[in-house]
């Protein structure tokens, strides 16, 4: 997998300018933004992280987190979701020119996954059922139905837009937020969550609310950004996966174990299977030549060799220095 797969230059770049325009739009006034804590540990204690587009970053100095203080507020952020500019081209542009990549590289993967978890907690059950929150056009949905061991597939899905689209496609469809979701409204053996956390206002209300939705003994299945990985670390501002107001939290590695326990998880596993730090590193060097160079990037860079770069990304794989992280949990009663 190479990052141009799954975010192709000229659309991932259209899709910044978008929401930098996004954040003249909704976000010029910032009385209204709310200090928050660590989203991670809910420490208080930090220090200065960056500033990018005019937003603030505080690095949590308890678990080494990064994090959008002050914030939009709750009413803020659903407006952008609901309304902007930029979340409108991801839906319409950005999803149809990758669906077939990011269906075949990551989504059959991911639902084979969510079905290996919730079979090894209940081998014997014939009626599993699988959330997915966050569902957007329902590609997760199409590939856990695709399984045949689900006999529900459920979505749950804020946004109206997306929502009416996987009805109509005939799936079932719970159009509200996860921090609304009641403990009667699913009882899922296993909930999915892929790229959300870094999106939400407050990740713990948010985790706290999936848990409402799974059974007992459900297991959770996450995805989202973490700080402590290569390439974020190397780029810093300058990286794509820091683009405001989109990502709002990117918790390190220990900030996410530390989160999963106060949202009510025990958890089982926690890895960073990434394979596109060095890629997308080395894409940002070549597009943006202001980029202060790392040394020891350098170095890479000049062995031009394939097999280096392919031990080096196992290497962050191995030790979690990738900055996708993957985590499978289960809920604590």
């Amino acid at each position: 997998m190479k990052e141009a797969d799954i975010r192709p230059l000229d659309l991932f770049n259209k899709f910044i300018e978008l929401s930098i325009s996004d954040i003249e739009s909704f976000f010029s006034d910032k009385t209204a933004f709310v200090e928050v804590s660590c989203p991670a540990c809910d420490s208080n204690d930090s220090e200065e992280g960056l500033i990018k587009y005019g937003f603030r970053y505080l690095i949590c100095t308890n678990c080494d987190s990064l994090y959008c203080s002050p914030r939009p507020n709750i009413l803020q952020l659903e407006s952008f979701y609901q309304t902007s500019k930029s979340v409108e081209f991801w839906a319409s542009h950005f999803y149809h020119k990758t669906v077939k990549a990011r269906r075949k590289l990551m989504f059959q993967p991911r639902a084979q996954l969510a079905l290996k978890i919730s079979e090894q907690n209940h081998d014997n059950s014939s009626n599993l059922v699988l959330v997915d929150v966050g569902s957007g056009y329902g590609m997760l949905l199409d590939e856990a139905q695709a399984t045949g061991r689900f006999t529900r597939v459920i979505g749950i899905e804020p946004n109206k837009d997306f929502a009416s689209m996987c009805i109509r496609r005939g799936f079932e469809i719970i159009n509200k937020s996860a921090e609304d979701l009641q403990p009667n409204d699913v009882n899922a053996h296993v909930a999915t969550c892929f790229e959300v956390l870094e999106h939400v206002y407050n990740p713990c209300k948010f985790l706290a609310s999936i848990r409402n939705g799974l059974g007992i003994g459900g297991r959770l299945l996450l995805t989202t950004l973490t700080v402590t990985g290569f390439d974020i670390q190397i780029l810093w501002e300058n990286s794509k996966s820091l683009t405001p107001p989109h990502h709002l939290n990117i918790m390190s590695v220990d900030g996410i174990r530390r989160l999963m326990q106060r949202g009510g998880y025990r958890v089982l596993k926690i890895e960073t299977p990434g394979k596109l730090d060095l890629d997308i590193v080395l894409n940002a060097y070549q597009q943006n030549e202001g980029i202060e160079r790392s040394r020891f990037v350098n170095i890479l860079m000049s062995k031009d060799n394939g097999q280096t770069n392919e031990d080096f990304q196992r290497f962050l794989q191995k030790h979690l220095l990738s900055s996708h992280v993957r985590v499978v949990a289960e809920r604590v009663d």
